[in-house]
């Protein structure tokens, strides 16, 4: 019995304790470099426009954790991806950041420790 418990749990660590690792392999700079890519990620987002764009549909499903977490689940890649789309999106697309912050973070509660967090450069 021990033995199974112990198998479970070891499965089940990563998928609860981190985001899977395919999205360490999303080359960021070539979306943030590509208007109309930057463009459709952002629109699934927000609920513009469909969720076509590569892993864009399981962004939107775990933007809300990793908003409220400042991406405690994250990768140290996925970190540093998070901090250049959110730096990117603030810089390039204003309106469309205070958008984000006015669907993710509506009463401003997770504004201090994301901020600090994108911020960051562990």
């Amino acid at each position: 019995m021990n033995a199974l418990l112990i198998a479970v749990i070891a499965f089940a660590a990563p998928f609860a304790l981190g985001y899977d690792e395919i999205y360490d392999k999303l080359d960021v700079d070539k979306i943030l470099a590509d208007d109309a890519l930057f463009t459709a990620y952002i629109n699934c987002m927000l609920d513009k426009g469909d969720c076509s764009v590569e892993h864009s549909a399981d962004f939107r499903k775990l933007l809300p954790e990793v908003i409220a977490t400042s991406c405690a689940k994250c990768s140290p890649i996925q970190k540093t991806n998070v901090r250049k789309t959110v730096r990117a999106l603030s810089e390039k697309r204003p309106e469309d950041f205070n958008q984000f912050r006015a669907k993710y973070d509506p009463k401003g509660e997770y504004e201090k420790e994301f901020t600090a967090f994108v911020l960051a450069s562990d």
